[in-house]
């Protein structure tokens, strides 16, 4: 019988092994996706992120810009990434001088969630932090 059970536990596992290959590789839309990043003028680093799942940074969407790869690569890779971005006014206009159409900054901006009436944090009342250095006691409010 346990001969029995190592071939049912080998047949399951050969069986699937192909299902778990082909969800890890990428569809025509993403080798094609890729295959147009590949042929830009973007960096090899950026092109291993993606290429690897990885997110990628505000810098690295602005070189992605800069390199003129469409809006469509690069919105369908934040989407399928399911990566979240808080774009500072800075990093906007950051990402607008690199050439990042608003479209995508847009896209961006919404990827992040919307921020609680009252702002992220819950308001308290003011909390006074005292340091005491030697003999002397200072406190800060």
């Amino acid at each position: 019988m346990p001969n029995l059970a190592k071939i049912w536990r080998r047949t399951i596992c050969v069986a699937t092994l192909p299902l778990l290959l082909a969800a890890c590789a990428p569809t025509v839309q993403q080798q094609s996706d890729y295959n147009t990043v590949q042929r830009s003028d973007v960096s090899p680093a950026i092109y291993d992120k993606m290429v690897h799942g990885d997110s990628l940074s505000v810098s690295d969407i602005a070189s992605l810009g800069h390199a003129r790869v469409n809006d469509g690569v690069i919105i369908r890779y934040i989407r399928d990434q399911g990566t979240v971005y808080y774009l500072s006014p800075p990093d906007i206009d950051y990402l607008q001088k690199a050439g990042v159409s608003q479209s995508v900054i847009d896209y961006m901006a919404q990827t992040a969630p919307p921020v609680p009436p009252g702002g992220p944090y819950p308001v308290g009342p003011a909390v006074g932090v005292g340091v005491m250095f030697g003999p002397y006691w200072h406190h800060w409010r």
